[in-house]
């Protein structure tokens, strides 16, 4: 696996996971956009649904079957389900103040650490950020973050000067990484990249190692090159209709509160780094060959970076969010603590030493685990949110 950093398994594809309902428990239900065999509902949402079993019922309803990626936070807030998981980028007027943190994207390289500081950001530094989606009838209840960016291409690129005037699938500040290393960005949502990429309407898409595997798109993908540059943190894995949450006994509500840290761990280590292994092995197996970042594009992140906080900070003046400087200045805070904490933990190198058999990053999503949950989730009252 890569310098940053499996669980094996056969999965039946399914359009829904419902655990146990106890008499009188009404159960609620989770929208997800996602493909069925996406790694967040395999290894995230599904554990979670059985391990909350009757006490507290859910049912996951994935595929786009009730709403789209754009329309969640909407569709959430008028409980057409009663939770969802929210791209900020597809929300950014919305989510004005969140939308911050999802724009400091290409300032990151390492997912644990980014959503830890985006989580901490969230819940303690931002409550404007939290507001964003109050206003919109939800409470934010649970994040993730995902990493190792490259490009996936339709042809061969295997350096920086490769990928000069291609179409690039991008969103948020993805599109102002596309344009720094010669591309022409393309927004479009996860949804309708397979067929995009298969026709050739993009060239590339900018996204993890691990969409090889969490999306129908091997068999059009030719080449990779693994920059492993930027982290989109502050996605919203669990937003919750806040009628929905009220209606919860203060005993359900610290059920649910309790089992989210190891959701989140399970779909970023389990899921992602987990399918970041297994896509490494499928594409030996496709003969697609993964490069590592070249020398052009490591000295172009590094000055896109210079330019990036100010960016933001001026994307987010645009959208009328007054002082955007104190949540940045709070989130790049954050980072410097979750670089500590992550490093500290020794994380980094127990998923390092992981191979794609099955139980190889149980360490790993255990230590993440315990690391949101000390830090985060245990000094937070859920009954009082």
């Amino acid at each position: 696996m890569s310098k940053r950093f499996a669980i094996l398994g056969l999965v039946a594809a399914s359009l829904m996971w419902a655990g146990p309902v106890a008499a009188g428990s009404k159960t609620y239900t989770y929208g997800q956009w996602l493909p069925p065999k996406h790694n967040v509902n395999i290894y995230g949402l599904a554990p979670m649904i059985k391990e909350l079993g009757a006490e507290v019922p859910w049912k996951l309803v994935t595929g786009g079957q009730l709403f789209s990626a754009k329309s969640t936070l909407k569709s959430v807030g008028n409980r057409t389900a009663e939770a969802g998981l929210v791209v900020p980028s597809y929300a950014r007027t919305s989510l004005k103040h969140a939308y911050i943190i999802a724009d400091m994207l290409m300032l990151g390289e390492n997912e644990l650490v980014m959503n830890g500081a985006a989580l901490q950001t969230y819940f303690f530094d931002c409550p404007e950020c939290l507001n964003d989606y109050k206003r919109n009838g939800t409470i934010f209840i649970a994040g993730y973050g995902v990493g190792g960016y490259s490009l996936l291409c339709r042809q061969m690129v295997r350096k920086m000067s490769d990928a000069k005037g291609l179409k690039l699938r991008t969103t948020g500040a993805l599109g102002r990484w596309g344009r720094a290393i010669g591309g022409t960005p393309i927004s479009m949502t996860m949804g309708d990249v397979p067929e995009a990429i298969k026709r050739g309407q993009i060239d590339c898409i900018v996204g993890p190692v691990a969409w090889l595997k969490s999306y129908p798109i091997a068999d059009s993908i030719k080449s990779i090159l693994n920059f492993n540059f930027g982290s989109y943190s502050g996605l919203a894995l669990m937003i919750m209709n806040r009628k929905a949450w009220d209606e919860y006994s203060d005993s359900q509500k610290r059920r649910l509160w309790s089992v989210l840290p190891a959701t989140t761990a399970r779909a970023m280590i389990d899921g992602y780094v987990g399918d970041d292994l297994r896509s490494r092995v499928l594409a030996k197996k496709m003969g697609i060959p993964i490069s590592p970042a070249d020398p052009e594009i490591i000295a172009a992140w590094h000055k896109h970076k210079k330019s990036e906080v100010a960016t933001v900070i001026r994307n987010a003046k645009k959208l009328k969010v007054k002082n955007p400087e104190k949540i940045v200045n709070a989130m790049l805070r954050n980072i410097d603590k979750w670089t500590k904490i992550i490093a500290d933990s020794g994380l980094n190198n127990i998923i390092a030493a992981a191979g794609p058999a099955k139980g190889q990053l149980a360490d790993a999503t255990a230590a993440y685990t315990k690391l949101i949950q000390d830090n985060i989730y245990s000094k937070i009252d859920p009954t009082k949110l």
